[in-house]
């Protein structure tokens, strides 16, 4: 297992500084949010070939790019529009050649599935195949995520078996499944099987006043919801039935750090790293421990 942080969480410095940030923060790895200042659509190959040597020089790898690509699902879109999102994947499929990375964050777009018809599905479906023949051999990552087609598990595979793409996979995300009512602990896993490509961890914490600091809102079958983003361990998932799902299945792929709380004068975003990081490892280590991999 890898540990790695999304680069979003050090958004407000430059790409190089958030790599080195990264690694002062004790990680193995980066995914690099696919919008300025890091690794916007305007990227040239140029500039993925300096990072590169960069990385190289820090000892550090590049697990994803979360590009916010696709929303193929998304009604106010034509088709022209479309095309561009595949033509903006082509490009960013270049830099993570570029990067020596296997894996692009590519979205099924919205409505939330509760609002969402067949139509919808049907029209991810179709060009989420395109998107997956001209990403080949590199993997699609679909983010299960609140406010799209895709929330849970199940839904995930439903989608995958009908785009029937070996290189279309899951990024599991049990902060988001948390705020969409979803299971997201071992049974989720066992639902995704090998279409897992990818963990993300962030904990998130469901509150009541809609004026509390950082609060948000998500759209739910039962209702709009509101939340606010916490320290991993203290919020509302309990990530550590996940943990021990992932560790007797022997995962050996990256767990990004997604925290999304801001930055404060008395926790910024290096320390916010660094306890991620630790939480991630000790929910590791808490763990079967006759199992492999550990830490």
């Amino acid at each position: 297992m890898q540990t790695a942080v999304m680069s979003k969480l050090f958004g407000e410095y430059s790409l190089d500084q958030a790599c080195e940030l990264t690694v002062e923060s004790g990680y193995d790895a980066i995914e690099l949010m696919g919008k300025a200042p890091h690794l916007g659509p305007e990227t040239t190959k140029e500039t993925a070939t300096e990072l590169r040597a960069h990385l190289d020089e820090l000892g550090l790898d590049v697990v994803g790019l979360a590009t916010y690509t696709g929303y193929y699902a998304n009604r106010e879109k034509d088709d022209d529009e479309r095309h561009n999102e595949l033509e903006a994947l082509e490009h960013y499929c270049e830099l993570a050649e570029l990067l020596e990375c296997g894996l692009i964050r590519h979205n099924p777009g919205g409505p939330p599935e509760h609002r969402a018809t067949e139509t919808d599905y049907a029209r991810a479906v179709e060009w989420l195949r395109r998107a997956a023949d001209r990403a080949t051999p590199l993997q699609i990552g679909v983010e299960i995520h609140p406010h799209s087609i895709v929330e849970t598990a199940a839904t995930a595979v439903e989608l995958f078996e009908r785009i029937d793409r070996d290189n279309v996979v899951a990024i599991h995300d049990a902060g988001n499944m948390y705020t969409s009512n979803a299971s997201y602990g071992p049974d989720s896993l066992s639902t995704l099987g090998e279409w897992l490509g990818h963990c993300h961890v962030k904990d998130e914490l469901q509150i009541a006043d809609p004026n509390a600091y950082g609060s948000y809102s998500v759209e739910r079958a039962d209702g709009e919801t509101l939340f606010r983003s916490c320290l991993l361990g203290t919020g509302g998932t309990d990530q550590q039935p996940l943990f021990d799902a992932l560790c007797d299945r022997e995962y050996d792929g990256a767990i990004t750090a997604e925290c999304h709380l801001a930055a404060t004068p008395t926790l910024d975003e290096s320390a916010i790293a660094s306890h991620e990081r630790r939480a991630i490892e000790a929910l590791w280590n808490g763990s079967t421990p006759h199992k492999s991999g550990r830490l």
